[in-house]
């Protein structure tokens, strides 16, 4: 969570893989016109890490508090691409899940001056394509950002709540999803955005909203599922009252779908902002999936992987993952 101002510059042009502009070969398109004999062979299901091994992996002394700029926040993008690869999902960005912009870094969470340098960062996306059409694209984007704050008084804050855990259940979302593809496609092309810069007054979702509205605006239509600190053993319910101009109805289906799955939820809301509302200052829907209880747990060292429940955050996924394929096709515009 975040509320810290930069400056971000969106790299991006015409060169996404949908209908309208430049088309580029999927990840597995090449391996698979290779292995044509093999296509009718029952496809064995991917194999990713554990929720708990994500989480320790994001919060190792490997990855430095994944502050934005950093050599540990590159390293966080890398391995994140790293498992969309081995899940299986397209890119969205040409070749690569790399969606890359400049903005503002120092070597401390909000010591911007002379200290700053402008620097290229990258967002991490990939995507489940849906059933191509002739009518107007539809997408649902899920999303959680992977950037913390790096060191505090030369204490790593590994961020393990804020959003070690979101990116877990992203990932789980993810694998889920795209196994049921395979089956059968979705109706809806399915967004999977880890946001760069988010502690850096949103840089990376401002930069992915950059470049849907400059690209994409008349091909998609777009609503957005933000998932940021979940799980924490002392952080409560979800906090799922709506603050949103524009997204009551998708706010009440969650709301049903998290009934269905058992998982409690209050009507309060948090201190505080996150991704979701680069899509809310555009008129997208949108809902935050986040703790009731989580401000005073966040941003200081103590925010460590064993402050975890991971039954919880997998049931939280699987949740997510249950609505999308529950409301397959549906949009949820306000008017």
């Amino acid at each position: 969570m975040c509320a810290i101002f930069t400056i971000a510059i969106t790299l991006s042009s015409c060169s996404f893989n949908i209908n309208g502009c430049k088309s580029t070969k999927s990840n597995n398109e090449a391996v698979n016109n290779n292995q044509s004999s093999e296509s009718t062979q029952v496809q064995i299901p991917v194999k990713i890490p554990a929720t708990k091994e994500i989480v320790t992996t994001l919060c190792s002394d490997e990855f430095e508090g994944r502050l934005i700029g950093s050599k540990g926040n590159e390293k966080a993008g890398e391995y994140i691409a790293g498992v969309f690869k081995n899940i299986g999902l397209d890119t969205l960005f040409e070749d690569s899940y790399y969606q890359k912009y400049y903005q503002g870094v120092s070597n401390t969470l909000g010591n911007y001056g002379n200290n700053t340098k402008l620097k290229m960062v990258n967002n991490v996306v990939g995507i489940i394509k849906g059933k191509e059409g002739k009518e107007r694209r539809k997408a649902v984007v899920i999303s959680a950002h992977f950037d913390h704050e790096g060191y505090q008084d030369g204490k790593i804050i590994r961020g393990a709540l804020d959003n070690a855990s979101g990116v877990s259940a992203l990932i789980q979302i993810a694998h889920t999803l795209k196994e049921r593809s395979k089956e059968k496609s979705f109706d809806t092309d399915i967004i999977i955005a880890a946001f760069n810069g988010e502690e850096t007054n949103l840089s990376g979702s401002k930069a992915f909203i950059g470049a849907i509205l400059a690209y994409m605006y008349d091909n998609y239509n777009l609503y957005n599922i933000n998932i940021d600190c979940i799980g924490s053993k002392n952080g409560g319910k979800l906090a799922l009252k709506n603050k949103s101009s524009v997204s009551n109805k998708l706010y009440d289906a969650v709301k049903t779908t998290m009934k269905k799955n058992n998982i409690e939820f209050a009507d309060t809301t948090v201190r505080g902002t996150s991704d979701h509302k680069s899509f809310e200052n555009v008129d997208i829907p949108n809902v935050f999936i986040v703790q009731e209880n989580i401000n005073k747990l966040v941003h200081n060292p103590t925010d460590t992987p064993d402050s975890l429940d991971y039954e919880q955050i997998d049931k939280i996924a699987n949740a997510i993952s249950d609505f999308v394929e529950t409301n397959n096709g549906i949009m949820f515009e306000a008017k």
